[in-house]
């Protein structure tokens, strides 16, 4: 007897200061949500989203260490949420300051804890599936993607968006890298693969393959 894939609903949160997505994935047979960064507000908006729907939340999943996608991660590691991010974006998390002058003024920088360090090649048993973990390091050193096999997704940060790419000039960046990521680790993906970025609208990795002027496939 074949087995169906859960079925999952998203919802995609647009927040300040600079138009960051964060992603509310939900299991409503479980009743659980797991949350893909955490940037301003999140904790305020997800909270009311978690009510209203009467699930909870049973993980945060980091996609990098830059300042827009975790100023709100202290709150949820501080309310005891397993938090699952990439070592190599360690001092980003510990001293998210130091992104300070790439930031808006008289924004708070506050510390976030990981709970579970993860690296590319890990599988995370969360919401009755298996959210697949590869890394994609040029943006930032700790870059990370989780693709979910079964429902055609996968969340890339800031890796790759529609028809553009993440910055490789901010501290650490490396185009030579992220292009290899791209071309390694997103390119090898189902070209049918929904590819959910950390900024703007979602696209697949078979329009990126034909269109994306900065990637070309090897």
């Amino acid at each position: 007897m074949s087995t169906l894939p859960i079925v999952l609903t998203f919802e995609v949160l647009e927040l300040p200061p600079i138009g960051t997505n964060a992603y509310l994935i939900q299991n409503a047979e479980t009743s659980e949500a797991v949350l893909v960064d955490a940037p301003l507000d999140a904790y305020e908006e997800v909270t009311k989203l978690l009510a209203a729907k009467e699930v909870r939340l049973v993980a945060l999943l980091m996609t990098h260490g830059h300042w827009d996608h975790l100023l709100d991660g202290w709150r949820f590691s501080a309310d005891g949420i397993p938090v699952y991010g990439h070592r190599d974006d360690e001092h980003f998390f510990e001293d998210p300051a130091k992104m300070a002058s790439y930031a808006m003024p008289g924004i708070e920088f506050k510390p976030m804890t990981i709970t579970h360090w993860i690296e590319g090649g890990d599988s995370i048993d969360l919401l009755g599936t298996q959210f697949r973990v590869r890394h994609v390091p040029g943006h930032c050193p700790g870059s990370l993607l989780f693709w979910l096999e079964e429902q055609g997704i996968a969340f890339v940060g800031d890796a790759i968006f529609a028809g553009s790419i993440g910055r490789t000039d901010l501290p650490l960046g490396d185009f030579s890298v992220l292009e290899k990521s791209i071309r390694e680790a997103i390119y090898t993906l189902p070209e049918s693969t929904v590819l959910c970025p950390g900024h703007g609208p979602a696209t697949t990795v078979e329009q990126e393959m034909a269109t994306n002027p900065h990637v070309r496939p090897a």
